[in-house]
């Protein structure tokens, strides 16, 4: 842990906590996971007065998501072949990933969660076993590796007029339908859409540009949190999408759903990081104690005890986040997935109370001064606050509650909400 003195944040990733290497083979791929962890960490830094612009605009986090590719992180879930580095396989540096989505989350928690998006789409597109030809994955790594080319998980119907379907024609499909949250669609980009083709049962998938004719941005985004996402609703109109460019993905990895409740997580506890960071700044340059009986906020041992109390509850979220990360990359084949799968249920659960209590403490840190709407403080909890109603942690409570209790396992409800 770092808590900083000077400027540097609590559980910031530098290149130091993820090891050095030689050349060639595993020591080259540590190096090259340390210094994209080193940039991201210095993205941390960097990122919050956009974050803020974003916030205050209500527009997508463009300038944050650009800054993103630019130093190299939107290969890192590409397969080696195209130049990646977990080869698109969930269970391959997924603690190295997760410490890398925090210090994003930290600085921008909307860049943060357009990432995560970013990350589950490339996963899916780049899995092995899908019925995606191999020349369209390479087309489309070169977007997203050479173009930094955004791609929006278009999955949810929730409040749609019906489900999102297709039809087969000459040389490919149709699509037709609404969907709703479109999560990291404000830039362009491209959309990795979740349909019923007819005919064929299960799920399936079609990938197409954003700006095509028949698309509809309805850029109704407008929420008290998260609104650098630009989680638009998405219209498909007769899109026609060639043969090359649609695709079963052949069901999910076992471990895919610890997987994204842990990404879940990360979206969860960057505001409350951030929040952190922005607190620190702000006593250390303002130096005001609370009392005058305390000659600075050094020595202030309310603002002190204030500190180590979020830091506590920060680390301890954390340290539950990654510890869960370790146990999917060493999952083997006697692994319960279940077990694995409530525990992080219980990761997202303490991240959320971290964040929520952490952005709502941070004005008791900072002082009626803070509330000015220049520092937009309150943006954290309000992040904060809307990602956590995604789905409910009440009901995740009572889930981990009867595993624990009689071993039930919770049921397909609680696995995916989208």
């Amino acid at each position: 842990m770092s808590v900083q003195q000077g400027g540097a944040s609590l559980g910031a990733t530098g290149a130091e906590e993820n090891g050095g290497g030689g050349e060639g083979g595993a020591g080259a791929m540590e190096s090259r996971i340390a210094e994209l962890a080193h940039r991201a960490a210095a993205l941390r830094r960097e990122l919050p007065d956009s974050a803020m612009e974003a916030d205050a605009k209500n527009i997508d986090t463009a300038y944050g998501m650009r800054r993103l590719w630019e130093e190299g992180l939107f290969a890192f879930c590409l397969p080696l072949r195209f130049g990646g580095v977990n080869d698109a396989r969930v269970e391959l540096y997924t603690e190295d990933l997760l410490k890398i989505i925090l210090d994003i989350m930290a600085g921008d928690s909307s860049a943060g969660m357009n990432f995560v998006v970013q990350t589950l789409t490339t996963l899916e597109i780049f899995r092995e076993g899908n019925t995606l030809p191999e020349a369209t994955k390479e087309e489309l790594a070169r977007l997203i590796r050479d173009e930094g080319v955004r791609f929006c998980a278009s999955n949810s119907e929730a409040g749609s007029p019906g489900p999102v379907t297709a039809r087969r024609v000459e040389g490919g499909i149709v699509v037709n339908g609404t969907k709703a949250f479109n999560s990291n669609s404000g830039g362009g980009g491209w959309a990795d859409v979740g349909l019923t083709l007819e005919g064929r049962k299960g799920r399936y998938n079609a990938l197409l540009p954003l700006d095509q004719p028949g698309v509809t941005m309805k850029h109704d985004w407008d929420t008290m949190g998260q609104r650098g996402t630009h989680s638009q609703t998405i219209v498909y109109d007769e899109v026609f999408v060639p043969d090359g460019y649609h695709f079963t993905s052949n069901g999910m990895p076992p471990l895919y759903l610890s997987y994204v409740f842990l990404l879940h997580a990360t979206i969860m506890l960057g505001p409350g990081l951030g929040a952190f960071d922005a607190a620190l700044d702000y006593v250390r340059k303002l130096d005001r104690p609370s009392f005058p009986e305390f000659e600075s906020a050094a020595e202030d041992v309310l603002l002190r005890r204030r500190i180590g109390h979020c830091a506590v509850d920060l680390q301890s979220a954390r340290a539950f986040l990654l510890q869960t990360a370790r146990k999917i990359e060493q999952y083997g084949p006697e692994g319960d997935t279940t077990e694995l799968f409530v525990e992080a249920f219980g990761v997202k659960v303490a991240c959320i109370r971290a964040a929520l209590a952490v952005t709502q403490e941070i004005f008791d840190l900072t002082g009626a001064r803070s509330t000015a709407n220049r520092y937009r403080f309150d943006r954290f909890w309000r992040n904060a606050r809307t990602f956590a109603t995604h789905d409910p942690t009440d009901a995740k409570e009572v889930w981990i509650g009867d595993w624990y209790l009689s071993g039930k396992e919770p049921p397909m409800a609680a696995m995916l909400r989208v």
